[in-house]
């Protein structure tokens, strides 16, 4: 099974996406089991004291985060579906801001991630952008020479980054922060 990693995760497996050999009908727990077995260093990274997923981390199927799927971790997967792991986006301390994120179309199709917690230090959409950019592998769908691309939106709080001042604009601690691919049509 092809398992996406994120961050500092990428680091101990040594890639962005691994193959992880799990038997048919095999569950999320299983296949979590069988990826601490193949890189031990996963470990601490993941699971806390209990062997339960730290809180802070997120391992999603499908773009859906394992709390939130019917059986949670006893849930059987399929060959194809997606996985993805995400470890700690931000720790605690002054200055971060901790806002919703949420993926819209090929953002979310790249990233088999539709919504998650999200933290970086500032409060501009200026140093919002880079913090993200490191996290998340998406440079090529979202920028062009330094600029967001015309088609892209990103909306604070239900409105246009644009109408709230640009790079300058504002992200409060708590916003709800939506990346946005606009579809053209032509005839």
């Amino acid at each position: 099974m092809k398992v996406n990693y994120y961050a500092t995760l990428r680091q101990i497996v040594g890639g962005k996406t691994i193959e992880i050999p799990v038997e048919d009908g095999a569950t999320v727990r299983q296949l979590l089991d069988e990826m601490i077995s193949r890189y031990p260093a996963l470990g601490p990274e993941l699971l806390n004291e209990e062997g339960l997923l730290h809180g802070h981390v997120h391992l999603f199927v499908n773009g859906r985060d394992t709390p939130f799927l019917k059986d949670g971790m006893d849930t059987v997967l399929n060959p194809d579906d997606t996985i993805s792991v995400f470890p700690a986006v931000g720790g605690g301390g002054d200055g971060l801001t901790r806002i919703t994120l949420k993926f819209t179309s090929f953002f979310r199709s790249r990233l088999g991630l539709s919504q998650t917690e999200f933290s970086f230090k500032g409060t501009t959409l200026r140093q919002f952008i880079p913090a993200m950019l490191k996290q998340f592998d998406i440079a090529d769908l979202l920028m062009d020479g330094g600029e967001l691309k015309s088609h892209v939106r990103i909306i604070i709080n239900g409105r246009y980054s644009y109408l709230l001042g640009g790079w300058q604009a504002e992200i409060p601690d708590g916003a709800m922060v939506v990346i946005i691919h606009s579809y053209t049509v032509s005839y």
